[in-house]
């Protein structure tokens, strides 16, 4: 099936409604604070029903400082779990702190997460999968393959 880049919104994907006929890909984000939202989306969702994500998303972005990353990499759980907005999962909380700093790093390495991207993009596909798991918490070969879709980083 040929991915195209006609949605925003992972959770407008047929794939994530279960409709195993395929999916497109999502839109290459504009900032890398977009990507950390997208990732932070793609883990949150994770054994969560999409729709009650949907529904609560604009309440997480204010629980969760808009996903600014330089904001987040300074937070500590607890305060973010004190936010209204903010989901109260420990875990979570703490992976999307860590997730914020590792992504300050591969900015500073290779200039922003678009170029860390870009340098995975001659590993297959299972080794672009590991490597974002590696990188980040709660992030397992699902959830990086779904947020490389979601990116339309293979469309």
């Amino acid at each position: 099936m040929e991915r195209t880049s006609e949605h925003r919104a992972p959770w407008d994907c047929v794939y994530a409604r279960g409709d195993d006929q395929g999916c497109q890909s999502g839109k290459v984000p504009d900032s890398d604070d977009e990507y950390f939202e997208v990732l932070c989306l793609c883990l949150l969702q994770a054994g969560l029903n999409w729709s009650s994500v949907r529904k609560h998303w604009p309440r997480y972005r204010e629980g969760f400082l808009s996903f600014d990353i330089g904001r987040l990499s300074q937070a500590t759980a607890h305060e973010l779990i004190e936010r209204p907005g903010a989901i109260k999962n420990g875990r979570k909380v703490e992976a999307i702190i860590h997730n914020a700093k590792e992504f300050q790093l591969l900015k500073s390495e290779y200039g922003s997460f678009h170029a860390f991207l870009e340098s995975l993009k001659p590993l297959t596909e299972r080794e672009q999968i590991k490597s974002l798991a590696k990188h980040f918490k709660q992030v397992g070969p699902e959830t990086a393959d779904y947020f490389l879709h979601s990116i339309g980083f293979w469309g």
